[in-house]
């Protein structure tokens, strides 16, 4: 019997959040966030130049109402715990991974409603589904990231013992959904024209590109950082569609950049390690 995708995308939240707040100790939080010239450059990445990006694309590639608002809500919307299936094989910046993550959650957990406000169609909002958002919010990421980090502080020699299993399960949840929704996600890139689908690939490519050149001189730092900017939240973005626009294609775009941020990561990822074997090599 298959699992409906709205169960399985709760689930791998929850256990990603989790494992989140196990893994990123008060001192990793603290390293990272000391950085005071890394941490600036990822905000100006994820919450300023991005957003610009993604307003300057939908002006050159003009797109349906619908698919304009879901676009505009990836751009504006920093942080995905889908990052940390990518990041989290940075084995030298493991901490620094962890806490950006963690970092660009909580940023995106703050901009959120304001995001809302300013989107096109927001005056014919009731209150209730924001209300119902921010519960959501709540439940499935501010919770579960809370919880973590209790535990972590109260128990680190249990929790070291859970993050392996949250892993698998969350790989595995992260699994199940890219194959339950693979009809949808083929349904919405057959759906969309040219532009929108050019816009979205120029976008996961500019941040990528942003977030490599703001990272600084270290290799491991910058790989991070692109594939933290580049990938939007997904997450967050289908829970507004969801509350904030039901029955409406706002959800297309977050599920066609999903598509396509996942494989395009992963290409990523591999050349990245591809490239440190490489040097080894040429340095042994």
């Amino acid at each position: 019997m298959p699992i409906p995708p709205l169960l399985l995308l709760d689930l791998f939240v929850v256990a990603v959040m989790f494992a989140i707040g196990l893994r990123v100790s008060r001192g990793d939080l603290v390293s990272t966030l000391r950085n005071r010239r890394l941490v600036l450059r990822s905000l100006l990445a994820n919450c300023l130049i991005v957003p610009a990006l993604g307003f300057l694309l939908v002006t050159l590639f003009p797109m349906e109402p619908d698919l304009k608002l879901g676009f505009l809500l990836l751009a504006a919307i920093p942080g995905t715990p889908v990052a940390l299936q990518f990041t989290r094989t940075a084995t030298g910046r493991l901490a620094l991974a962890a806490g950006m993550t963690f970092l660009l959650t909580l940023v995106s957990l703050a901009i959120t409603p304001l995001v809302l406000e300013v989107m096109p169609r927001a005056a014919a909002h009731h209150p209730r589904p924001l209300l119902s958002l921010l519960e959501t919010l709540v439940l499935y990421l501010a919770l579960p990231l809370w919880a973590g980090l209790m535990l972590s502080r109260r128990a680190p020699a249990f929790t070291s013992r859970l993050v392996t299993p949250l892993n698998v399960l969350a790989s595995v949840a992260f699994l199940a959904l890219m194959w339950e929704t693979r009809h949808f996600r083929r349904q919405a890139m057959k759906s969309m024209s040219v532009n929108p689908l050019a816009a979205i690939v120029l976008l996961i490519v500019l941040a990528m590109v942003v977030g490599w050149y703001l990272g600084g001189p270290d290799r491991e730092s910058r790989r991070v950082l692109a594939t933290s900017t580049s990938m939007r939240s997904v997450v967050i973005c289908f829970y507004v569609a969801r509350y904030w626009f039901p029955g409406t294609g706002v959800y297309l775009a977050p599920l066609v950049y999903l598509s396509l941020m996942v494989p395009i990561n992963a290409a990523f990822t591999v050349y990245e390690k591809w490239w440190r074997r490489r040097s080894r090599a040429a340095r042994a």
